[in-house]
């Protein structure tokens, strides 16, 4: 079982950006396994030889962690493992090393090809994945891909789809003033009043694709300004977070908030993060054929997570995975160690 794995990975602090030693640590596992390791900075891609009469499946983790704290690391209370990254996704991570491990000595119907890559919990375009795809010793293996299992955690439902997201910062301009004396300025945050109303007022917007709700919801998160408690704001900028319909392209969704920009009289959209959707692939066979053998759970990612990524790039992917999602990013964050038992056995009675 993926247990004593799990427990050394917890072991190995790999907060955001210092992903070296636990991926130097993974490297040398898949090594010993005789697994083929392309390696990129922090991020690394395991293989055998690919049969082309094979499908090819891809088992997917990230490496980072968000900062936290943890009182009781490595400890086991009421079958629950804790840690930072516990559940996410430190237990997805440790069933695809198990995996690795149970496949470098017999068979499987499948292809297999692991994936464990740095800088998830942070800005896309530093996100470790991207330069897989950039890159042609890394992509050339990519291209074989006929579906992958991203192993967030999902309490072991298969998560289908995801929204994308942008952040863009609203800019409103002023003039600088004393205030005291207003009418020599002109206050940048009252101009941004049209959009802090349309932003309170909208609805979640449904999307039902295959059979599965999505919502399009769009928010207002953070403010800024230049100015002082005493002087007329020059400019106000408000950073408005959407997260858009799988029916949407990255650039229809863009234009959405181009025309917000102008409804609002903006005098500046500047986009400072922008990932894509991903489609429900419920069309898959592979999946398909999972879903009907376990009769597994199945339900829309109302978030994004990097399955949008490898759907962009042609790979069809969802979220199944052992972690707890309610445990994500909390403090004494654990994982229910049956549910990490369920999810090894039941991808390795399905790749065998």
């Amino acid at each position: 079982m993926p247990l004593e794995i799990l427990k050394k990975l917890i072991s190995i602090p790999s907060v955001y950006g210092n992903e070296k030693e636990i991926a130097d640590f993974c490297e040398k596992f898949l090594k010993e396994k005789n697994y083929a390791v392309k390696r990129n900075n922090n991020t690394l891609i395991a293989f055998k030889g690919i049969d082309p009469s094979k499908k090819t499946v891809a088992l997917v983790g990230h490496l980072d962690t968000v900062p936290g704290e943890n009182e009781h690391t490595g400890k086991v209370v009421d079958g629950k493992l804790y840690g930072l990254g516990a559940s996410d996704m430190k237990a997805g991570d440790s069933v695809i090393l198990k995996l690795a491990e149970e496949f470098s000595e017999r068979d499987s119907k499948y292809n297999l090809i692991f994936i464990l890559y740095e800088k998830e919990e942070g800005p896309y375009e530093e996100n470790g994945l991207k330069p897989l795809f950039e890159k042609e010793e890394f992509s050339e293996i990519l291209e074989k891909v006929d579906f992958a299992f991203v192993l967030e955690p999902t309490d072991n439902v298969v998560q289908v789809g995801c929204l994308g997201v942008i952040h863009a910062w609203f800019v409103f301009k002023g003039k600088r003033a004393h205030s005291a004396r207003p009418w020599e300025g002109e206050n940048a945050i009252h101009k941004g009043w049209e959009l802090l109303k349309k932003l309170s007022e909208l609805k979640p917007k449904p999307y039902t694709v295959n059979g599965l709700t999505y919502y399009e919801v769009m928010n207002g998160t953070m403010t800024d300004f230049k100015g002082g408690r005493n002087i007329i704001p020059e400019e106000f900028r408000v950073n408005v977070n959407y997260r858009f319909s799988p029916t949407k392209t990255l650039e229809e969704a863009v234009e959405d908030l181009k025309r917000l920009g102008k409804e609002v009289k903006a005098d500046e959209v500047e986009f400072t993060d922008l990932s894509p959707a991903a489609r429900p692939c419920l069309d898959n066979p592979i999946l398909s054929e999972f879903v009907e053998r376990f009769r597994v759970k199945v339900e829309p990612k109302q978030a994004w997570t990097d399955v949008a990524q490898l759907s962009a790039n042609g790979i069809d992917a969802v979220n199944f995975g052992p972690g707890q999602p309610h445990q994500a990013h909390k403090r004494n964050e654990y994982v229910e160690i049956e549910k990490v038992k369920e999810c090894y056995l039941m991808l390795k009675s399905f790749l065998q």
